[in-house]
């Protein structure tokens, strides 16, 4: 019989780590990892000698589901001695470490912010500048903002492509020098993006109800709420959730030990 209750003082944070981890994986992920994920919450662990009947899904796919998750570093591995219920003494157990697992959503959604806020203000604050050439695909003449008034030609005032002077230097007929004179580069269009894009994540990131009802849980939300919870995030070890009788029970005819067992029988029985 399974037994997956968790200890009472756990119980408020493991609710909103639970959620946490759901609503990401169902904003950024396949349905193989929102399934896969929804049973490693529910069950505690899967072993990898039985998962595939457990879940009625190919163990391959499952397995590069799991490894795919292991990378994203979503999901973790402990090895068990489960011997003694048909496995072997390093069965493979995959499991969510809670504590892991919301340290990453948070350096992950930091780093996304900091990302969509540095590309806004360089939208807002700096000017690029470009070589007529450059679009004709005659020339490299890109310039920043700092790099354009170090090209300035005090003769005519106007800001050359350098590469362009180099090439026209000792040219017979060379063309006009506004045919290589440095263009502001328009960045209202990159600066709309970026603030569509910042607004787009602010409401994915955000709960959204309607009237009493919550559609979804909001990542920042719930990020809130576990800072604010007493005592370290659970480690979630199957090694410790095995040894207090909490998970899934192994498949009858399943593992290593069990298979060796089946083959001694039949041998019995010949």
């Amino acid at each position: 019989m399974d037994n997956t209750s968790a200890a009472p003082s756990s119980v408020s944070s493991t609710i909103h780590v639970d959620n946490l981890i759901k609503t990401i994986v169902r904003a950024f992920y396949t349905d193989d990892c929102v399934c896969i994920i929804d049973v490693l919450l529910r069950d505690k662990y899967l072993r990898d000698d039985d998962m595939g009947p457990r879940l009625s899904l190919p163990v391959k796919q499952l397995r590069r589901t799991m490894e795919y998750l292991h990378k994203e570093m979503l999901v973790r591995y402990e090895l068990v001695d489960d011997l003694a219920a048909g496995g072997s003494q390093q069965t493979k157990f995959w499991y969510v470490d809670y504590n892991h697992c919301v340290n990453v959503i948070r350096w992950r959604v930091f780093k996304l912010k900091q990302q969509i806020a540095k590309t806004e203000v360089s939208a807002r604050s700096s000017s690029s500048y470009v070589c007529p050439n450059y679009r004709k695909k005659v020339c490299n003449g890109t310039y920043s903002e700092l790099e354009a008034q170090q090209v300035l030609d005090y003769e005519t005032g106007l800001f050359l492509c350098q590469e362009c002077v180099k090439q026209f230097a000792n040219h017979p007929e060379p063309p006009p020098k506004s045919s290589y004179t440095l263009e502001v580069i328009d960045s209202s269009k990159e600066l709309k993006l970026a603030m569509e894009n910042a607004k787009r994540i602010n409401d994915q990131f955000s709960s959204r109800r309607v009237g009493n009802m919550q559609l979804r849980y909001g990542i920042y939300d719930l990020l809130q709420k576990i800072r604010k919870t007493k005592g370290p995030l659970s480690s979630n070890l199957p090694s410790e959730n095995f040894a207090l009788g909490i998970g899934t029970t192994r498949l009858e005819g399943t593992g290593r030990t069990a298979g060796i067992k089946a083959k001694k029988t039949c041998s019995t029985a010949r």
